[in-house]
């Protein structure tokens, strides 16, 4: 008895001494934020109330309303101003859809192509999407081109796609322009033409759309489709990164780490490539490496550099594999290793690397991390001198120049 009675005192004093010390004291700053954050949630909170019951009020001036109907089922559906009831927004935009609306015919289509509340029906999504479609409804051509594309309630059919497609598109539908704008830049149902693809990922880019407005940037970045422009590719970066594009908020920090573009600010790059590499996105993982391995805004710790390096470089991204190579080769913060530098140096080469097509030539040419293979670094030049790399093409031209052995 005495033991539990011991035991249930040292978990009180525990438990006490945690709840003093788990966590510093909230600042007076913090708090007048939190608090600022929380009125503001409030009184939008409120302002969406007030605007369903204002819709509410406006249906029962006008059931047949069928705009309004729409609107509301809307904040059925998302649950704001409104307590979430699905039931009840499938059957307001039933009935709009029913009078005619294009909004509610499309919601329909929507559902029934999903089976999201309704039993999947894709001649019944059909049916819906092609009355909301010919009303004009970018959405609507967008979805009916996408059933046409893979053959779902209609016979597939990739002209018709592609027509509904342009439809969309040149309606407005961002969704619709980064499809066309893709296909047209890899030669997919279109002629291949980057500069007509540009435009179409322009249209997008300026109507808000974080991913097009990512893929702009690397085509200003690059110079394709558009004159390489590096103000205007940290310009769009910028903005899709504001976006929530992890990506470009990696490409924009690397902007701002080496100032391509935009003022060169170490700070704010570091804070763009945490949140890409937070994310996930290949680039930032690499960046902060790159911030580890040099010291950039952090202490230079050459270990937690190859950790994300090597995140990085498992996700496929060639500067970290070409990155890792190196290290390995060198011996830069671990022991030199040669079977790991061809290992690496071989991945980016199968990605198509010239660098590190050429690297690997060499190193089968002089048995460096494998057995010596002459015929292998051939090929390896080869490939890497048809993409224009100098040491690639003095390589091959003294192998080719050797008698036959």
């Amino acid at each position: 008895m005495r033991r539990a009675v011991f035991l249930l005192l040292l978990v009180a004093v525990l438990s006490a001494a945690s709840a003093g010390t788990a966590r510093p004291a909230e600042s007076r700053k913090a708090r007048q934020e939190r608090a600022r954050q929380e009125q503001a949630r409030a009184k939008a909170e409120a302002e969406q109330r007030r605007t369903v019951r204002g819709y509410q009020e406006a249906l029962r001036a006008n059931p047949e309303n069928a705009v309004v109907m729409v609107l509301l089922a809307d904040a059925y559906d998302s649950g704001r101003g409104i307590g979430k009831n699905e039931a009840e927004a499938l059957k307001l935009y039933r009935k709009a859809a029913e009078l005619g609306n294009a909004e509610g015919r499309y919601a329909m289509a929507a559902r029934y192509a999903s089976g999201r509340g309704v039993a999947q029906d894709f001649p019944e999504a059909v049916r819906w999407c092609r009355l909301a479609a010919d009303q004009g409804y970018p959405p609507a051509e967008s979805l009916l081109g996408f059933l046409y594309e893979r053959g779902m309630g209609v016979p597939r059919d990739d002209s018709e796609a592609l027509a509904w497609y342009r439809r969309a598109a040149n309606g407005g539908d961002v969704a619709a322009q980064k499809l066309i704008a893709w296909r047209i830049l890899e030669g997919r149902g279109f002629p291949k033409d980057p500069a007509a693809a540009a435009a179409w990922y322009r249209k997008a880019a300026e109507a808000g759309e974080a991913d097009a407005q990512a893929q702009l940037a690397s085509m200003y970045r690059t110079g394709t489709g558009v004159q390489r422009d590096d103000a205007e590719a940290a310009r769009w970066y910028a903005r899709a990164a504001q976006g929530g594009n992890a990506e470009a908020s990696a490409a924009y920090g690397r902007a701002l780490l080496y100032g391509r573009g935009v003022q060169e600010n170490q700070a704010e790059a570091a804070k763009w490539i945490h949140k890409a590499a937070d994310r996930g996105a290949p680039e930032g993982e690499f960046l902060m490496g790159v911030l580890y391995a040099y010291g950039r805004t952090v202490p230079r710790n050459d270990g937690e550099a190859l950790s994300w390096f090597l995140r990085s470089a498992d996700q496929g991204y060639v500067d970290a594999q070409l990155q890792l190579a190196g290290i390995y080769l060198q011996g830069h913060g671990v022991p030199k290793n040669d079977n790991e530098a061809a290992r690496w140096y071989r991945r980016a080469a199968e990605g198509g690397d010239a660098e590190a097509q050429a690297m690997l030539g060499w190193m089968r040419e002089s048995g460096a991390g494998g057995p010596k293979d002459l015929e292998e670094a051939v090929r390896w030049f080869r490939l890497a001198a048809g993409q224009g790399n100098v040491f690639a093409r003095e390589r091959l031209k003294y192998l080719e120049s050797l008698p036959p052995r």
